[in-house]
């Protein structure tokens, strides 16, 4: 396999010298390099971008439209303009119908789609390195295959020059390096399990902990609901006691305000009916009226009025 071309466009790096045959038996060659191989991610999900791309106040747009209770009046258009050109649909891939798909959440202004373009670019900069890493680990991987394969070659010519003793000592050779190699994979074997047991384990308590925040989460929140509608029921009960005592008031207002405009009426019609006295009398004691003015004038004066030509 060819190796990897460099990131400028130029000729390939120089392949570093050939090391020399391992003396390590070619399966745990194959299982150290296939154990080193890893994963490869190209696509993060559509909740992970959506949230990364939320923001309070998206970058690029006109959001302060008042300043300190003054408005842009007129100009007020120029931002809406300005923010509704600088949206433009987002796609989220190919469709069935090999049309690029929009994304339901809505028109991004040009930093998101920057912003977008930017994480594209590292998760495939990242893939190309994952890529980069497997196929080095491939062409490793097959050279040792190469040198293993040759190791063999030379040892069955060695095999067809040497006596029959000498045969049945490789395949007492032979045998035991067979014994070795499943010795190594049971070995492996066991080391896959245990671990395989060790990440269930860890699974299991990821999912109890997750469904124990859940849980939390819930009661908190009922928790928090009933405090609400505990708060909401005093606020209630308290608007209708005093909306009752306010009524209680305004009736009591009104009657005293009634109160206060007959006790008003009937002094009109006392004080109305005292000047008919008066003037009765006048008529019936004509002398009688210096004495009264002076009595009343004198009783004035003890009262300290000031107006003492007052009726």
């Amino acid at each position: 396999m060819p190796p990897p071309a460099s990131s400028a466009g130029g000729p390939a790096a120089a392949k570093p010298p050939t090391p020399p045959p391992s003396q390590e038996p070619a399966a745990a060659k194959i299982g150290s390099l296939a154990s080193g191989a890893q994963s490869i991610v190209l696509h993060a999900g559509h909740a992970a971008i959506v949230a990364g791309e939320t923001a309070p106040a998206p970058p690029g747009r006109i959001t302060e439209l008042s300043r300190g209770g003054a408005s842009l009046g007129h100009l007020l258009d120029y931002a809406e303009k300005w923010n509704r050109a600088d949206l433009s649909a987002a796609t989220l891939g190919l469709g069935k119908d090999k049309m690029p798909a929009i994304d339901p959440a809505g028109p991004r202004n040009t930093a998101q789609h920057l912003s977008r373009l930017r994480r594209a670019v590292k998760e495939f900069d990242n893939a190309w390195h994952d890529t980069t890493n497997n196929v080095v680990s491939t062409e490793a991987l097959f050279e040792e295959l190469l040198w293993e394969h040759r190791d063999l070659a030379e040892a069955h010519s060695h095999c067809q020059a040497v006596p029959e003793a000498s045969i049945e000592a490789l395949k007492t050779q032979l045998s035991n390096l067979q014994a070795e190699k499943d010795q190594l994979i049971q070995d492996h074997r066991k080391a896959l399990d245990a671990q395989e047991l060790v990440s269930r384990g860890l699974k299991d308590q990821v999912i109890q902990a997750g469904l124990r925040h859940d849980k939390e989460l819930k009661d908190a929140k009922a928790a928090a609901e009933a405090k609400l509608s505990e708060v909401l029921e005093d606020s209630t009960n308290s608007s209708a006691v005093l909306r009752a005592e306010l009524e209680e008031m305004s009736k009591a207002r009104k009657a005293a305000e009634d109160r206060v405009a007959l006790l008003t009426a009937e002094q009109k019609e006392y004080d109305q009916l005292v000047m008919q006295t008066d003037a009765l009398a006048l008529r019936l004691f004509p002398d009688s009226q210096v004495h009264a003015q002076k009595k009343v004038a004198d009783r004035r004066v003890a009262q300290a009025f000031k107006n003492l030509a007052a009726p």
